[in-house]
């Protein structure tokens, strides 16, 4: 009595083998990219929140101020009852993008050469060039523009 074995042949292995590999491809594939882009949409809605939160926060402590010195890259608050300069924005131009610092700490990405800080009369006027996130080397920048008035008469602007 001959035993016939069943069993699949090299060829069908090979076949089988190619197709699993190119759904995993394509499935692996697929899931990157949505990686990508969810990352790419956490980033940027951040960035967003940032950018809301330091709006306000700048325009608190400007109109709580008793004094401030502006220059085009640098905005100096001096809080009523403090000593000193104790608030400090700065922005600077760090490879490959600008920053919004506050104490040295960064804030915002954004394109440098298009944001400063600024007097407009009796008010400070406060450009920044936002950055959707700092991965993307090609980007155009979301032009914010505002200007913040100190509720104190005395305050003073330098």
């Amino acid at each position: 009595m001959v035993i016939k074995k069943k069993a699949f042949t090299l060829v069908e292995v090979l076949i089988a083998s190619s197709i699993l590999s190119f759904v995993l491809l394509v499935g692996i594939s697929i899931m990157v990219l949505i990686n990508t882009t969810l990352y790419d949409g956490q980033i940027e809605s951040s960035n967003r929140i940032n950018l809301t939160d330091n709006i306000y926060y700048i325009t608190r402590e400007i109109q709580s101020a008793e004094k401030i010195i502006v220059s085009d890259k640098t905005l100096k608050i001096k809080q009523l009852g403090s000593s000193g300069f104790s608030l400090e924005y700065t922005l600077t131009d760090d490879y490959p993008f600008g920053k919004l610092n506050f104490k040295g700490k960064r804030m915002l990405d954004l394109d440098y050469s298009k944001s400063k800080f600024s007097l407009n009369g009796n008010s400070i006027k406060i450009e920044l060039a936002i950055l959707r996130n700092n991965l993307d080397f090609k980007q155009n920048p979301q032009i914010v523009v505002f200007d913040v008035t100190p509720r104190s008469e005395g305050a003073l602007i330098e």
